[in-house]
This record gives C-alpha cells, structure tokens and sequence, in this order.
C-alpha cells in the first residue's frame, strides 16, 4: 500500500521527485510533499481505493504524515470496518 501510495503522489498529486525518495518516514507533510489539497487528493483516494471513510478531524500530520502512519490509519479502518 505504501509504494501504490507513493506512486500516486508522484503521478497525481504531482510531486517532483522519485516515489523512492518517500521511504516509510518520510515527512510528507513537514518536507511539502502534501500540501493541504494534495492531502486531500490523497484522502480522496484512499476513500475510493480502499473502502474506508477519513474523518475530517483525523486529517492532519497524525495519520498522514508519512507513508507508514498512512498505511498503518488505512489497515486500522479496514480491520474496524470488518
């Protein structure tokens, strides 16, 4: 999930560097990788991809600011959901 994730940043997001500079902890949000519409596009397609629903208030540096906290925010909604 991470590595699709990074992909997507690249591609749509528009993100200008390599998806394999975004390791795991990397600081997308403190490093401007995600600004706020790109963490939204994010959310947005978490949303669509995964199944899940992202509360407005869980939107932030918390859950999405690295690619792992992203995977680990997605895996515990899907296994809340089941």
């Amino acid at each position: 999930m991470a590595r699709e994730t990074a992909q997507f940043i690249v591609k749509e997001v528009g993100w200008e560097g390599d998806a394999a500079e975004l390791t795991d902890d990397y600081p997308l949000i403190d490093a401007g990788v995600l600004d706020s519409l790109g963490l939204l596009t994010v959310v947005a397609h978490l949303e669509s991809r995964y199944g899940i629903v992202v509360d407005d208030v869980e939107i932030g540096p918390v859950h999405f600011g690295t690619l792992g906290g992203i995977e680990q925010y997605v895996t515990g909604k899907q296994g809340a959901a089941a």
